[in-house]
This record gives structure tokens, sequence and C-alpha cells, in this order.
């Protein structure tokens, strides 16, 4: 993750919305002139792994926290080598002016340290006449805590009573952190697209400098700290909006990117069959199919099929599948979706998805957990739910749940046909 260029970042457990804005508005920014990165905050599903592949991209770098870590400060201090001598030892000490010294062997490989005092003992020792003794002699591993690079500053600083600390990585020494460090002033910028819900975005979002948000969503109730750029629109698809902004800006669409924004359309919108698409995502997305190179229909059957075949799924993944966590109330829900061409095989799981949904929602403290089984053929979906849940069900869709779980006919989206009616209900 680079800190010094502008992150562009989806929602928690991405969709292919999610991912291919990400990297569709980086590009658009790159093209402008600012640098920016695509990152995500999960694995792509398949539906998204299979686009990525059909238009020649890499994954996005999976980033889970926004947290200043103690590799965005760490200095790249040499250690001394095992086999160097007292004297050099004693030269590095005046030199960095610490007293704790890390040593290596082979250039890299951290072996431990040596502190001041024991520095001091040996070269004592030496004017006795043992004046042979190296760096690796004296070293050792119990007189000083290691530091991972992954480890967050605020929790390094926390527990720090020590000058310095060596930085390792699998036993790779990287530098030094001082225990006086502190965070750079310059936060990392970042760009929210497809999502504005604080449950959604990736942790400690409060260390880096939110500047954009591009959604297509509800307002969630995001809190910034200064004035920032916020285009909504409402339409289906987050890419439809980006696509526009690429026309807006004068900025010419590349062939793979617009084959990106096509997927997310397509994916969003269920090929035009879901209630959330609008006249302005079927006409951004013909356009964008001419500049891809692809039948739009045939490509969307594809894709479709590629995202709908769960088989190999756990029934831990199945339930995480394209989740999202809502505030209501004061409580937090998640709410999952898997879509398949025939939910047959998935609804004869329900017991075990039941039951790694109740694990879900206790270990998050959900106050209730449900899933979506949307067939995209039907146009209907089966929804499950564990937790505190029967009546805001019942009273959402206006039918009486059996063995926890809703027949809904003629129901594609979460964003406008099931969140609305279960916040809704939660608020009474």
């Amino acid at each position: 993750m680079l800190r010094d260029t502008i992150l562009v970042t989806g929602h928690k457990s991405p969709d292919t919305d999610s991912i291919c804005s990400a990297i569709s508005y980086a590009n658009l920014k790159n093209q402008m002139g600012f640098g920016a990165q695509p990152i995500c905050a999960g694995q792509a599903n398949k539906e998204t792994s299979f686009a990525l592949k059909y238009f020649g991209f890499e994954h996005p770098e999976i980033v889970t926290s926004f947290a200043v870590t103690v590799e965005d400060v760490l200095e790249t201090i040499p250690a001394v080598d095992a086999k160097a001598s007292l004297q050099e030892v004693l030269a590095w000490r005046k030199q960095y002016e610490m007293n704790r010294i890390p040593v290596v062997e082979n250039g890299t490989i951290y072996v431990g340290t040596i502190t001041a005092q024991r520095l001091i003992d040996a070269l004592e020792g030496a004017m006795g006449g043992n004046a042979n003794v190296t760096a690796g002699e004296i070293c050792t591993k119990t007189s000083c805590q290691v530091i991972s690079k992954e480890t967050k500053l605020r929790d390094f600083k926390a527990n720090s009573h020590i000058g310095g600390y060596p930085v390792v990585d699998n036993g790779t020494y990287l530098g030094i952190i001082r225990s006086n460090v502190e965070a750079p002033k310059q936060k990392t910028k970042v760009v929210l697209v497809d999502h504005n819900e604080k449950v959604q975005i990736i942790d400690d979002i409060e260390e880096a400098e939110l500047i954009e948000n591009i959604d297509h969503h509800r307002i969630g109730g995001l809190v910034t700290d200064n004035p920032i750029f916020i285009h909504y629109e409402t339409v289906g698809c987050t890419c439809t909006i980006l696509a526009n902004l690429y026309w807006q800006y004068g900025q010419e669409i590349p062939k793979n990117i617009a084959g990106l924004m096509l997927s997310a359309i397509i994916s969003d919108t269920v090929l035009f069959r879901s209630p959330t698409c609008t006249e302005k995502d079927k006409e951004t997305a013909k356009k964008l199919a001419t500049i891809a190179g692809v039948n739009l229909e045939e490509y969307g059957m594809e894709l479709l099929k590629a995202g709908s075949d769960v088989s190999d799924y756990s029934d831990e993944k199945i339930v995480r599948t394209d989740l999202k966590e809502f505030e209501a109330n004061g409580k937090i829900i998640s709410i999952g979706q898997i879509q398949v061409m025939d939910t047959t095989d998935i609804l004869g799981r329900k017991a075990c998805l039941l039951k790694a949904m109740e694990t879900l929602r206790s270990t998050n403290n959900y106050s209730a957990s449900y899933l979506m089984i949307t067939n995209i053929l039907t146009e209907a979906t089966n929804l499950i739910f564990v937790g505190d849940a029967n009546d805001v069900v019942a009273a959402a869709f206006n039918a009486q749940p059996v063995d926890n779980e809703v027949y809904l006919e003629h129901t594609l989206s979460r964003k406008k046909q099931v969140v609305p009616p279960i916040v809704g209900a939660m608020k009474g």
C-alpha cells in the first residue's frame, strides 16, 4: 500500500461493483494527473475474478486497515554483522546513538540484539585479553522485544519503554523503530466508492484523510473532519456514475476499463433485471460494451453464470459472500446475498447455513443476520435469518416467516427491496 498516493477502495466483503469501481476511478484519477492506487478490503468473489481475468487485470492489493503501522515509520538503519568486531559495534552505537544494537547474519537475517551494558562488559573483557569477541557472540534474542512491521503504531507506542526496537519480518531484519516516533503528519488520502456507511468502511479510517465519496446507496451517517467531494446518484451501479465522469471530464475510457465498468453494471443490475436499474444504467452499459468490444447479452450471461456456481463454497463462505453491515435504531445487522441460477442445492444446506449464520452473528454481536438466496432467473429470493429478526421480517414484508425463512417474489435488490423495509421495521 502506497501511503503517498490516493487510495481508492470499495466496501468490506467486496463485490464486482466495489472492486471494479476502485480500479476504474483510480485509473481516471491517474489519467487526470493524480497519483492513485486501487485497493480492496478482501478477496474477490468468482464473478469479480472472472471479470478481472477476462479484461486482463491483476487482483488489487488487499487492505484491511488504514492504521499507521510500524512499517510506515521505521528507519532503515543497517544492522551490525554477527562477525563484526567490538570496535565496529561501538562505532555503530556512536553513529546511531542507540542503546540497542541489532545483529544480523548474511546481511539481513536477524539473530539478536546487543544492549549497551552487554557491550561495555564485552569491551572490558577485551581489555583483559579477550579481544577477538564478535557481535554474534555477545548478542541475545531475549534482550529486546522484536516488532513486526504490521504492528499498529498506536499499539506499539502504548507498550513502549525502550529507546529503539528492531523490526523483523519472517526473520528478516528491516530496520529500527524508535520509541518516541510519531505518526506522519500527512495522512493517507482515501476515496470511498460504492459505500458510505461506517460499518462497511475499511477499519481505522480515522487515521486516514477521506477526500471523496462516490456512491449510489442510502446515506448511512458518514462523518468527516473536513469538507469532501461527494457524488451520489440514484442509479443501479457506481460504475454508471464513473463512466459518465470520464465523459464529463473529457477522458477516454480504455477498452479494458470499459469492460470492468460494464461488468459492474451487469452485476449490480443483474443484467438490467433489478428494480434498481435505470435508463442511465442501460444506456451507459451499451456504450461501454461497444468500447469493450463485447456482446452485452452474451458477456452478461457469462459473467452471471461464473458467479452463480457456489457448489465448492463452504457454509461459512456462503454466509459471508457479499456481506454488508447496516445500523438502525442502535443495532447492527448483517445482510448477505448469494445469487444463483438454481436455489435447490443451496436451500438443501439451509440448516448448516443457519448454524454458520448464528456463529457469524454472535461473533460480531449483530442483533440479526440475514442471507438473501436469490434466483436470478426466476427473480425471487429466499430470505433466511437468525437472531432477533422474526417480528422484523413479518412487519417488513407482511408475511409470516416459517422456520427462519420467508419467500419474496420479484425480489433481486438488497439495496432497494430488502434493506429499506427491514430498517424501517427496526425503527418501528
